[in-house]
């Protein structure tokens, strides 16, 4: 994709949602959230666009969080569904999940959709999971506290993105997030926060805050969240939920929304019994029969979308 496709890109992403959701103005959904710059921007040459007589038709991100990745949004303009356009748009995407040599692979798509599994299949993706996708509002974290990333000093980031990836590889080896720990500061979309007990990183989120982010007008979108696993795992990941929701108050924001697969069934309940509630459905579907990271004592929050 290039820089120029941007406006068309976006055009395509709301029309093929809202017409496939059943929105009575398709261009309207989601108008206060943004997917194309940002992903096109942390890594450029992991979007593949399609074209139809010089036209932009559709279009697919491909992420990379160390040993595994994911694909989407993909989108197709109407007029050109089940004319092979999504499934030109794959086949690079699997050459490149093959380039990169991830363990597991991945993607979220409609759970009620024959057509959109049918389709995922045919490039070795299964069904496995729902993942809910939860909303809570905005509330004081009470006796919570935690450190910010924008608060850190250039010299300690090094450190603390290393501190994330020995977290996340508490759980999967190799699970590496700090692009998107980086393009949040970088693209000023939102915050980092991050729980400490002295030196050790007990949790962290990776946030993104309002319009024009991943998150729509009046939410805090938790686009990864996770806590160090192991015997005080329940306890960190509530006291994380408590933070962001007292992050998000603080920004005067009204809720905080992210989504948890629900194999993690530890994480699910903690998110239930601190006052989250399913405001969507979607399922994982996976490369192979992997369940990657989806374990019921992972705590992590991500949807994958």
């Amino acid at each position: 994709m290039r820089e120029s496709d941007f406006p068309m890109a976006r055009e395509i992403f709301r029309v093929a949602f809202g017409t496939f959701i059943g929105v009575p103005d398709p261009q309207s959904f989601a108008a206060d959230r943004e997917y194309i710059s940002t992903r096109w921007k942390m890594d450029p040459s992991s979007v593949f666009a399609a074209e139809v007589d010089g036209a932009l038709a559709g279009s697919n991100f491909v992420t990379r969080w160390g040993s595994f990745g994911f694909f989407g949004p993909l989108t197709v303009r109407p007029e050109f569904w089940n004319r092979g356009v999504a499934q030109a748009l794959l086949r690079p995407t699997m050459d490149l999940f093959d380039s990169w040599g991830v363990r597991d692979a991945g993607l979220y798509t409609f759970s009620n959709s024959a057509k959109h599994l049918a389709l995922y299949q045919k490039f070795g993706f299964w069904p496995r999971f729902l993942t809910a996708f939860m909303s809570a509002p905005a509330a004081a974290a009470g006796d919570v506290s935690w450190a910010a990333w924008s608060q850190l000093a250039e010299t300690d980031r090094p450190a603390v993105l290393a501190a994330c990836r020995e977290l996340t590889g508490s759980f999967f080896d190799g699970l590496d997030v700090s692009r998107e720990i980086t393009a949040v500061a970088e693209l000023g979309l939102g915050e980092i926060l991050l729980l400490w007990s002295g030196d050790s990183l007990d949790a962290f989120a990776v946030c993104h805050c309002g319009e024009g982010t991943e998150a729509g007008c009046g939410n805090c979108y938790l686009k990864f969240a996770a806590a160090r696993s192991g015997d005080q795992a329940e306890r960190a990941f509530e006291r994380l939920l408590a933070a962001c929701q007292g992050f998000a108050a603080e920004r005067g924001l009204e809720r905080v929304q992210g989504g948890v697969n629900t194999a993690r069934c530890q994480a699910y309940r903690s998110m239930l019994r601190c006052g989250f509630q399913i405001i969507d459905l979607g399922v994982a579907m996976f490369r192979g029969d992997s369940a990657a990271y989806n374990r019921p004592e992972v705590y992590a929050i991500d949807d994958w979308r």
